[in-house]
């Protein structure tokens, strides 16, 4: 496993890095202030792209993603899969019976929220906001994603989409930095270890239809 994640070192080098400032400015700041910070800084070119690019934290977008890869690989789609469902589990389970009270930004706001930006179009959520369902499933999938590329060039930039999504959750008053800051480090372990173990138990058959994807079919 050490040799595995020293491997890696291009995708979770980076990671830390933004983890640890992220770590920082909350140690720095209450994690109110740091979402009217975000909240004050939007534009209508903003409020588009956020409303949409935050759907690919949602769970039809990482089935379509599993689906997709199927195509071309079972053993990957398994991986996704099982990593967008494990670490889903575990969210869930955070946020349906331990942290309960742990409201949303609008229930936190409200004495405020009138005159906070709010996207159109977008709903507005009050419970259950520790941690971030959004963040967790983008970081699983983008993370198996990264495993699995073979470049150290590309493997850092697969962080964009699910800090993108994380920020949207800021931006559209659905999280504070502290839901989407746990969200990935939930996600990025449990689908580290899914990848590893998956890639030790394919090495051990010996089938070959366990090989490639649907496409072998045609």
């Amino acid at each position: 496993m050490r040799f595995f994640c020293l491997r890696q070192r291009s995708f979770f080098l980076p990671f830390c890095l933004i983890w640890i400032f992220l770590g920082i400015i909350q140690l720095l700041f209450s994690q109110n202030v740091i979402l009217l910070f975000v909240n004050k800084h939007w534009a209508p070119v903003a409020d588009l792209f956020f409303k949409n690019f935050t759907h690919v934290g949602d769970g039809a977008f990482i089935l379509i993603a599993g689906l997709i890869a199927a195509l071309f690989s079972y053993r990957l789609a398994v991986k996704i899969l099982l990593s967008y469902a494990i670490s889903g589990i575990v969210v869930q389970f955070l946020k349906q019976m331990v942290f309960t009270e742990i409201y949303r930004p609008p229930k936190i706001l409200a004495s405020i929220l009138p005159m906070l930006h709010k996207v159109e179009g977008v709903q507005l959520y009050h419970f259950n906001s520790f941690p971030s369902g959004h963040t967790t499933s983008a970081f699983a999938l983008f993370t198996v994603l990264a495993l699995e590329c073979k470049s150290s060039v590309y493997k850092p930039f697969l962080l964009i989409p699910p800090l993108l999504v994380a920020y949207s959750r800021m931006y559209l008053l659905a999280h504070f930095l502290g839901d989407v800051y746990v969200a990935a480090f939930v996600a990025i372990p449990v689908s580290v270890l899914i990848y590893f173990y998956m890639n030790l138990y394919w090495e051990a058959q010996t089938d070959p239809r366990l090989g490639g994807g649907l496409t072998k079919l045609f």
